[in-house]
């Protein structure tokens, strides 16, 4: 959280740090538990690896040029 005030006489700035955590629900077709995070450089990456049943409905689709 940042905050910044100026008035008459006087400039304030503050800036808060700290643990933060947020929860989110994974999305069908996910193995939670093989997910991996890490950061780095003020980088998130989270990977989030299918189920094999997830990896057999792969559908193709093909593409017709023009």
């Amino acid at each position: 959280i940042e905050r910044q005030e100026e008035k008459k006489g006087y400039y304030l700035s503050e800036r808060s740090y700290g643990a933060i955590y947020r929860t989110i629900p994974l999305p069908p077709g996910v193995d939670g538990e093989k997910a991996q995070a890490s950061f780095k450089n003020g980088v998130l990456t989270i990977k989030l690896p299918q189920t094999p049943e997830a990896q057999a409905k792969v559908k193709r689709i093909e593409v017709k040029n023009g």
